[in-house]
């Protein structure tokens, strides 16, 4: 006779036991429940004078390593700390480029099949220059900056927006003062029109005859943007529509007419710099930009012209909503003392 409740009792007991086994053997990470990898770094960008030196970022992730990708030469090195809560970055000094750097440190972490990147983005001042940078892109707005009216900024989504009912507009002026005259600067900040107009006003100090107003637009109809120039009271350019035609008057470098929208990013980088020839004749340039794989990089020159403009004292950089909503992210100015 069969004593099925022998057997019963054995299947129990052998269930039992491969309950146990599995319960005590090492999670498998592999699979459906292993979860998604994060890697927060804050803050996404670093900035340093043309001494170079060394910074950190914090880091939050749920990965058991962090790899760091190939770095530019002239980053010495970036390392994450044995408790995955910090990356040092060290800069080599710059001594031999003119204008700004930007670079990429590009972290990797895995967790089972799924990977997540994350790319730190590395600024530096020209050559025997310091840097004042902010850019934007967190969720507070810098220290010491100065706005006509406070009510105007949104920040939060990763820019500055900035809202104007109307010309002359609204500035939201930079602390960091310098000089114009007998050294060498580089200033640019990338801008969205989000259906305004907008730019940046040079030297601003106690003297309106003094600075420089920078303002541009762009029409998606057309593909074409504008750019007007006054320094004091004396209008330098007023042109509109020659953004992007491929042309510009007494231009200084090669321009391009725009790609189509999507082979770009729909923000542009406006640049200011000084040349060898003299602090008061800078190059004013407007460039469309492309990001690949966490790095934003110039794709083409629009507008590049040269101008002169009148000796002016030391003042401020102000951003500037002329009119409508602009958007402005990566504010760097390389200035010397």
């Amino acid at each position: 006779m069969i004593d099925y409740m022998n057997i019963i009792n054995k299947f129990a007991f052998m269930a039992s036991v491969l309950a146990i086994v599995a319960c005590n053997e090492a999670y498998d990470p592999i699979g459906p429940n292993k979860p998604s990898p994060v890697l927060i770094v804050e803050p996404l960008e670093l900035a340093y004078g043309s001494d170079g030196g060394v910074l950190t970022s914090k880091i939050s992730t749920n990965a058991e390593t962090v790899q760091i990708d190939e770095l530019p030469d002239w980053i010495e090195y970036a390392k994450v700390d044995e408790k995955l809560g910090s990356i040092e970055v060290k800069v080599k000094p710059n001594t031999s480029e003119k204008n700004v750097r930007r670079g990429v440190v590009k972290m990797l972490c895995a967790s089972g099949d799924n990977t997540v990147s994350q790319s730190l983005k590395i600024f530096q001042a020209g050559e025997g220059s310091f840097i004042a940078f902010s850019s934007f892109t967190g969720k507070n707005l810098p220290s010491g900056w100065k706005a006509d009216d406070p009510a105007r900024l949104a920040i939060g989504n990763g820019y500055l927006a900035f809202t104007s009912d109307g010309h002359p507009g609204y500035l939201y002026t930079c602390p960091q003062q310098f000089s114009p005259q007998q050294s060498k600067y580089y200033f640019s900040v990338d801008i969205r029109m989000n259906g305004g107009e907008g730019g940046v006003k040079l030297y601003v100090n106690d003297d309106p005859n003094q600075d420089v107003k920078i303002y541009l637009n762009y029409n998606s109809v057309r593909n074409r943007g504008g750019i007007w120039v006054q320094n004091g009271s004396t209008w330098c350019a007023m042109d509109d529509g020659t953004i992007g035609s491929g042309d510009c008057p007494n231009k200084w470098e090669d321009v391009y007419v725009i790609p189509d929208a999507t082979e770009r990013d729909d923000w542009w980088r406006l640049e200011v710099y000084t040349t060898e020839t003299s602090p008061n004749e800078p190059v004013i340039a407007v460039k469309s930009l492309k990001t690949l794989n966490g790095e934003t990089s110039v794709l083409k020159a629009h507008y590049s012209r040269k101008f002169t403009f009148i000796d002016a004292d030391p003042g401020k950089v102000a951003l500037w909503s002329r009119t409508n909503e602009v958007q402005f992210k990566n504010f760097v100015l390389s200035y010397q003392k």
